[in-house]
C-alpha cells in the first residue's frame, strides 16, 4: 500500500544468513532489474498501489480477491517483531487508510511480507474485523495463539514452498520444478503463495503450466476469503501456537504454525 523500498533489502546480506546465496541462486538482476534495486537507496521508492488504482480496481471489479500485503514491505518484514504495540497500530492505520481511499471499504484479509507478525498485529486486525490474516507457514487452516493470547481470526498458512525457496536446489529448469510441485500436492488444502517478480514475469511459463497440470489432475483453485469463510464456520478448526522458525531455502526467520 506504500512505497516500493527494495533497495533496502541490501543490508539482509549482513543481518540474514544464506541471503547472498539465495539471491544469486534467483538472480535477484535479472529478476527485478537494476532500477528497482535502487529504489529507497539512491532513487526514491515509488507508490505502488496509489500508482496502480485503475489495476486495483480491475482486479475487484473481475471477481478477484484483493487484500493487503504491507505499506513498507521491507520496513514491515525487517521490523516488525521488534515493534511495540504503539507501532504496530501505526503502521497498520498507515496501509488500512490507503487502501480505503483507494478501493472505497474496509480491507478484509491480509498477508504478511515475509511471513513476519508479532501478537500486536493479529490484536488490531481482530478488532478491526478482519476475516483472515495469512502470515504463517503451516499445514492447515487455524486459529491462532501467540504471546499467550488466543484470537478469533482464522489464519491460511503457505503450505507449499515458494518458487524461490527452490529455484537452484530442485532444479533451474520450468519443467522440473512443475513436476516438483505436482508431487507434494496432496488431498485437502495446498495455499501456494506467488510473487509478481517471479511468477508473474520471468517464471510466468512455470506458473501457467503447474495450474495447467493441476487443474488436469483434477485440483479446484479457491479464493483464500472464500476458504477463510468455510473454516470459520467449522466447529473443529484446530487453535495452533505461532511461533518464529525457519524453512528450508529462506534466510531469516519466518512464522511458523506449531502444535499440529
Amino acid at each position: 500500500m506504500g512505497k516500493d523500498n527494495t533497495g533496502r533489502t541490501v543490508k539482509r546480506v549482513f543481518t540474514r544468513k544464506g541471503f547472498l546465496k539465495k539471491a544469486g541462486r534467483v538472480g535477484v538482476v535479472s529478476t527485478y532489474g537494476i532500477k528497482t534495486l535502487m529504489y529507497g537507496l539512491v532513487l526514491p521508492g515509488p507508490q505502488i498501489a496509489r500508482r496502480n488504482i485503475t489495476l486495483v480496481r480491475k482486479i475487484l471489479d473481475n471477481g478477484h480477491e484483493l487484500g493487503i500485503h504491507g505499506h513498507d514491505h521491507v520496513r514491515w518484514h525487517d521490523s516488525i517483531k521488534h515493534f511495540d504495540e504503539a507501532e504496530t497500530r501505526r503502521e497498520i492505520d498507515r496501509l488500512l487508510t490507503v487502501y480505503r481511499m483507494i478501493v472505497g471499504e474496509d480491507a478484509r484479509s491480509f498477508a504478511a511480507p515475509g511471513w513476519m507478525i508479532n501478537p500486536f498485529v493479529l490484536k488490531v486486525f481482530q478488532e478491526k474485523g478482519l476475516i483472515y490474516s495469512s502470515d504463517t507457514r503451516g499445514v492447515c487452516p487455524f486459529y491462532p495463539q501467540m504471546g499467550g493470547t488466543r484470537f478469533r481470526i482464522v489464519q491460511i498458512p503457505t503450505t507449499l514452498p515458494t518458487l524461490d525457496e527452490v529455484i537452484g536446489v530442485i532444479s533451474a529448469e520450468e519443467k522440473a520444478l512443475v513436476d516438483h510441485y505436482l508431487s507434494l500436492l496432496m488431498e485437502g488444502l495446498n495455499i501456494l503463495t506467488v510473487h509478481t517478480e517471479l511468477e508473474g514475469k520471468r517464471w510466468s511459463g512455470f506458473l501457467d503450466a503447474f495450474l495447467g497440470e493441476a487443474g488436469k489432475r483434477g485440483f479446484t483453485f479457491k479464493r483464500l476469503m472464500d476458504i477463510a469463510r468455510e473454516f470459520k464456520d467449522t466447529a473443529d478448526t484446530p487453535v495452533c501456537t505461532i511461533e518464529y522458525g525457519s524453512v528450508p531455502g529462506r534466510a531469516g526467520e519466518v512464522c511458523c504454525q506449531k502444535d499440529r
